[in-house]
């Protein structure tokens, strides 16, 4: 396989810079909007307002007939994990600093090494085990389940951090049988169905201000699913996913300008460990990636 030019994997990382962008600007509204209005009501405008985009999209690659999924029972436990990762981040943005619950949702390239061995029969090595051993380490230092710090809603994160490693894990696996629009498209519509039914209960009816954040949301939160969907497509998994440790960053500086927010103790201790441990994955996967290819180039000279 011939690699990827360079153009196009230079374009891959301004857009996964961009969806980060998106990404956390979308959490520090949901954190703002979350002492108001309930969980549900807001991941309904998530979901519901980033059809538009969607939408067009969709029109312009062939309309409906282009979204009839081929494994639609994986497809539907694939959305239930998802919409439990999203139901788990919009509870916790409000209840706690936002760059602790980033720092925590770090673990997730840990838990997708453990998970592709039994979903994908990937092989991982003692190596990679050995980093995400130190990684989970990290994350027990950043939970402080030993301390005064320690709350329920560290555990929450941890579990939707765990839902979301499933649930892209799972996205690798359909990748083989249906297309990214399938994907975002049923996920998009099952979402804002189940937030609708769970957002009547509790709706409180948005002041005109409010409106317009929420349209802002729902369209953050689209245009940012496109862009990471369109990043992957045009740079490799190894040379995008050290980006994505750029948005404690952004995390940090929303929580304190916006919040006032500063980051408990144990995620200066506990984040390094998680960091590394990630970044070695990454280096495993590239050294992997590197022997496949040798291995390939005597059948490819033949």
């Amino acid at each position: 396989m011939s690699p990827e030019p360079k153009s196009a994997v230079l374009h891959g990382i301004y857009f996964k810079l961009g969806s980060l962008l998106l990404f956390c600007t979308m959490d520090a509204m949901v954190k703002a909007l979350g002492g108001v209005y309930d969980a549900f009501q807001l991941m309904l405008a998530r979901s519901a307002i980033a059809m538009a985009p969607l939408a067009f999209i969709i029109w312009r690659s062939g309309g409906l007939r282009s979204l009839r999924p081929n494994r639609p029972w994986l497809q539907a436990l694939r959305i239930c994990v998802g919409f439990g990762s999203m139901l788990g981040f919009f509870y916790v943005f409000p209840r706690m600093p936002l760059v602790d619950a980033y720092a925590i949702s770090y673990a997730a390239p840990l838990f997708m090494v453990a998970l592709s061995v039994p979903l994908l029969g990937e092989p991982v090595g003692w190596r990679r085990w050995s980093a995400v051993g130190v990684g989970f380490a990290g994350v027990l230092v950043m939970l402080d389940p030993w301390g005064i710090e320690f709350h329920a809603m560290s555990l929450i994160v941890l579990g939707a951090t765990f839902c979301y490693s499933l649930s892209t894990v799972m996205v690798r696996l359909l990748s083989r049988h249906d297309s990214d629009l399938v994907m975002l498209f049923w996920f998009s519509l099952s979402a804002s169905a189940v937030s609708l039914a769970g957002a009547i209960p509790v709706w409180i009816w948005p002041t005109p201000l409010d409106w317009l954040w929420l349209i802002l949301l729902g369209l953050l939160g689209g245009f940012a699913q496109i862009l990471m969907t369109r990043a992957w497509r045009l740079a490799p998994a190894a040379v995008l996913a050290p980006f994505d440790y750029a948005s404690i960053v952004l995390a940090m500086l929303y929580g304190f300008l916006w919040f006032r927010e500063t980051p408990s103790w144990t995620v200066w201790f506990g984040l390094p460990l998680v960091i590394a441990s990630g970044l070695y994955i990454l280096h495993r996967e590239r050294v992997r990636a590197r022997q496949h290819d040798v291995a390939l180039a005597p059948e490819t000279a033949a």
